[in-house]
């Protein structure tokens, strides 16, 4: 089973895949994903989500290293010595925080594939932009590669970045004794935080280089400053609740709680997923929740596909903590209530 090692990451400003290398202690995604953060969120099938540290930046391959927390006990996750060959059957895997892993079989189309100077794998286990950071497996249930690229001028290719490279940027890394590092984009030197003028530039060419430590924390402001008062308001950590732009999740008891702030409608949305429909919903499943509706002050029930949402909405305008406060605490002890008796009175399925 190669899914415990499938991550997905969540910024502030972005959402994307990474794979986990149990010898090396390390998380691998793409630098893009990452980017202008310190700490990310990260989390798997079957690891806790968590914080990780920002200790590798590498805008030349786009590979950015990220160091857990807490590390999950796995055996080794061997990368591949060779790369696959044209034809040869290939896996990409990714995943988006709130949604399940997305598998995606192909082959290989070419190697040494040249984009900006580096070659690449060319594949067509394609995911669209869910696979950024992911990993590419051989048959053999190896480490082949990173996804990178999805080429636009080809519908349903990718590019991964080869595992001799990666195993290159590692080594490189591990040179420096657990020391953050970055790669010059300009000369492709490998820099350590110990080496870096304060004034942020390589010492070997010159050029503007960001290492890890040079990263601020990032600090929200306007609503989503607000949204996320609110949210450490009500006994949660607004950084582990940070899914992307605009966008949070929270578990309260067993029910996810998705925020948003929507700038063009300037409303700010809290949806509480509380379970899924049973295989064959009755009619009194649906009586009851057109019943609560009538009774519900400001929340909403709705379905979203197979799953049952509890809603709030409020416009940005009126988004105060004092405001808005009670009105979120009341849809968190909703959610945590109504889950309970959607499953034992009416068979739904728990998230």
């Amino acid at each position: 089973m190669l899914s415990p090692y499938v991550f997905q990451v969540a910024t502030p400003f972005s959402t994307g895949t990474g794979v986990y290398l149990p010898e090396y202690g390390l998380v691998i995604t793409n630098e893009h994903v990452v980017r202008d953060n310190s700490t990310v969120v990260i989390g798997s099938e079957t690891t806790p989500e968590q914080l990780a540290e920002v200790v590798y930046l590498d805008p030349y391959y786009d590979l950015a290293f990220l160091k857990p927390e807490l590390n999950p006990e796995l055996p080794p996750l061997p990368l591949a010595t060779s790369p696959p060959a044209v034809e040869e059957a290939v896996t990409a895997i990714g995943q988006h925080f709130g949604h399940p892993l997305r598998v995606s079989d192909g082959q290989v189309l070419e190697l040494e594939h040249e984009h900006h100077g580096i070659g690449f794998i060319m594949h067509d286990a394609w995911q669209e932009a869910a696979h950024s950071g992911g990993p590419l497996f051989n048959a053999a249930g190896e480490l082949a590669g990173i996804n990178m690229y999805d080429i636009q001028e080809g519908k349903g290719r990718a590019l991964s970045l080869p595992a001799s490279v990666v195993r290159q940027c590692l080594e490189d890394y591990v040179e420096g004794k657990g020391k953050a590092s970055s790669r010059c984009f300009n000369c492709q030197s490998v820099i350590y935080e110990t080496e870096v003028n304060p004034s942020g530039y390589c010492p070997n060419c010159g050029s503007e280089l960001t290492l890890p430590g040079m990263v601020e924390d990032y600090q929200p402001t306007g609503v989503s400053a607000t949204v996320e008062a609110i949210i450490k308001s009500a006994g949660h950590a607004p950084p582990m609740a940070r899914r992307g732009p605009n966008l949070w999740s929270i578990r309260q008891g067993s029910a996810i709680i998705q925020l948003a702030y929507h700038e063009d409608s300037g409303l700010v949305t809290g949806d509480a997923y509380l379970c899924s429909l049973p295989e064959l919903p009755n009619a009194e499943l649906f009586a009851f929740m057109l019943r609560e509706n009538c009774k519900l002050r400001q929340l909403t029930f709705s379905t979203f596909g197979r799953d049952i949402v509890l809603s709030l909405l409020i416009y940005d305008r009126y988004l105060t903590v004092e405001t808005a406060l009670p009105r979120f605490e009341h849809l968190f002890a909703k959610a945590d209530e109504y889950d309970d008796l959607l499953v034992e009175k009416f068979g739904g399925k728990w998230l």
